[in-house]
Protein backbone atom coordinates (compact mmCIF):
# COMPACT_ATOMS: atom_id res chain seq x y z
CA UNK A 1 0.00 0.00 0.00
CA UNK A 2 0.94 3.29 0.15
CA UNK A 3 1.54 6.42 2.93
CA UNK A 4 -1.80 8.51 3.50
CA UNK A 5 -4.75 9.12 5.92
CA UNK A 6 -6.47 6.03 6.03
CA UNK A 7 -10.22 5.57 8.02
CA UNK A 8 -11.06 2.70 9.51
CA UNK A 9 -14.77 2.28 10.73
CA UNK A 10 -17.38 0.17 12.19
CA UNK A 11 -21.14 -0.16 11.22
CA UNK A 12 -23.76 -1.76 12.93
CA UNK A 13 -25.75 -1.57 16.32
CA UNK A 14 -22.92 -2.79 18.03
CA UNK A 15 -21.53 -0.66 20.83
CA UNK A 16 -17.42 -0.94 20.08
CA UNK A 17 -14.46 0.22 20.94
CA UNK A 18 -11.85 -0.16 18.45
CA UNK A 19 -7.75 -0.13 18.56
CA UNK A 20 -4.96 0.31 15.88
CA UNK A 21 -1.76 -1.40 16.58
CA UNK A 22 1.73 -1.09 14.66
CA UNK A 23 3.07 -4.09 13.58
CA UNK A 24 5.88 -3.66 16.80
CA UNK A 25 1.93 -4.36 18.91
CA UNK A 26 2.11 -0.56 19.59
CA UNK A 27 -0.43 1.82 20.32
CA UNK A 28 -1.04 4.19 17.18
CA UNK A 29 -5.06 5.13 17.79
CA UNK A 30 -7.81 4.52 19.67
CA UNK A 31 -11.62 5.07 19.66
CA UNK A 32 -14.93 5.01 21.10
CA UNK A 33 -17.79 6.89 19.68
CA UNK A 34 -16.12 8.73 17.28
CA UNK A 35 -18.26 7.41 13.96
CA UNK A 36 -22.22 6.81 13.36
CA UNK A 37 -23.83 5.76 16.83
CA UNK A 38 -21.70 4.15 18.77
CA UNK A 39 -19.49 2.99 16.13
CA UNK A 40 -15.79 3.58 16.49
CA UNK A 41 -13.96 5.51 14.04
CA UNK A 42 -10.05 6.09 13.48
CA UNK A 43 -8.72 8.11 10.72
CA UNK A 44 -4.60 7.80 10.96
CA UNK A 45 -1.85 8.99 8.72
CA UNK A 46 -0.13 5.96 8.10
CA UNK A 47 3.14 4.30 6.35
CA UNK A 48 3.87 1.39 4.99
CA UNK A 49 3.58 -1.34 6.94
CA UNK A 50 1.62 -4.24 8.96
CA UNK A 51 -1.14 -3.10 11.45
CA UNK A 52 -3.85 -4.56 13.34
CA UNK A 53 -7.06 -3.74 14.02
CA UNK A 54 -8.32 -4.48 17.33
CA UNK A 55 -12.28 -4.69 17.85
CA UNK A 56 -14.20 -5.27 21.14
CA UNK A 57 -17.44 -4.69 22.43
CA UNK A 58 -17.54 -1.94 25.05
CA UNK A 59 -19.23 -4.16 27.55
CA UNK A 60 -15.81 -6.16 28.02
CA UNK A 61 -17.91 -8.42 30.36
CA UNK A 62 -19.27 -10.26 27.63
CA UNK A 63 -21.12 -8.15 25.36
CA UNK A 64 -21.83 -9.10 21.69
CA UNK A 65 -23.34 -8.45 18.18
CA UNK A 66 -22.96 -7.90 14.60
CA UNK A 67 -20.93 -5.25 13.05
CA UNK A 68 -18.99 -4.59 10.02
CA UNK A 69 -15.56 -2.84 9.37
CA UNK A 70 -14.42 -0.52 6.43
CA UNK A 71 -11.20 0.98 5.81
CA UNK A 72 -10.65 3.30 3.05
CA UNK A 73 -7.74 6.03 1.94
CA UNK A 74 -8.42 9.48 1.87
Amino acid sequence: RTAGRYTIETEGPTDLVMSLLSAAGGLVAQDDDSGVDRNPRIVSDLTPGKYTVQVRHFNAAGGTGKYGIKVSKA
